[in-house]
């Protein structure tokens, strides 16, 4: 009898160590599979399924779109300007604190539907060991960084951008650290970037070939 009752106790003992194991493994499956593939040497995956195209910032695409967005704001100016893929990345990255644009080195904006993505190269110590946790002694001190998030106008003369994704190598972190973690690298306080534009923009949407301002009636 007692060595039955050791063997239910032994295998009550097993499910719920598995179970915990389990459990665990579910919670932390992002990261778990992050780890796999950073391992496995295997790309993360695309934090945007549609079409996207890549912008890089210039001197020359800054001046570019910051001459349309001057068109509308004169008075007759026009309905409507596009900012081309290079013109959409230097103004997201003159949009960026300075502390934030030495932390990222060759940025690339890839523009989806209605969403933009960031992509870099991260000095990683610029995200502290308390926010980074356990992956703090798994990462080298620059690491490859995608970022991705919706854009809007979120009153009149200031777009935000405000990224749901942050992928440094392989690891994807959890969707409520986002904020903070942008919040670090621009120095802000509400996990979003701060981009100006001229009062006369009443919206904005992202499409892959470009961002189009639109003018108020």
């Amino acid at each position: 009898m007692t060595g039955c009752l050791k063997n239910v106790l032994a295998t009550i003992g097993c499910l719920t160590v598995l179970a915990l194991a389990g459990g665990g493994a579910w919670v932390f499956r992002d990261q778990l599979a992050g780890l796999y593939r950073s391992l496995a040497h295997r790309p993360p995956p695309s934090a945007v399924a549609e079409r996207a195209e890549s912008g890089r910032p210039s001197a020359e695409a800054l001046r570019e779109a910051q001459s349309k967005q001057a068109a509308m704001g004169r008075r007759g100016g026009p309905g409507a300007v596009v900012l081309t893929p290079d013109q959409s990345a230097s103004l997201i990255e003159a949009g960026l604190d300075r502390a934030a644009r030495r932390a990222i080195d060759s940025l690339e904006i890839e523009l989806g539907q209605d969403r933009l993505t960031l992509k870099g190269t991260l000095v990683t110590d610029v995200l502290g060991r308390n926010l980074m946790g356990p992956l703090a002694a798994l990462l080298e001190g620059r690491e490859p960084l995608v970022a991705s998030g919706p854009l809007r106008l979120a009153r009149p003369g200031r777009l935000l951008w405000a990224p749901d994704s942050f992928v440094v190598r392989s690891f994807p972190f959890p969707r409520n650290t986002v904020p903070r973690l942008i919040d670090r690298l621009t120095g802000g306080s509400d996990g979003g970037v701060w981009i100006s534009v001229p009062p006369t923009v009443s919206d904005v949407r992202v499409r892959p070939d470009g961002m189009t301002f639109y003018r108020a009636p």
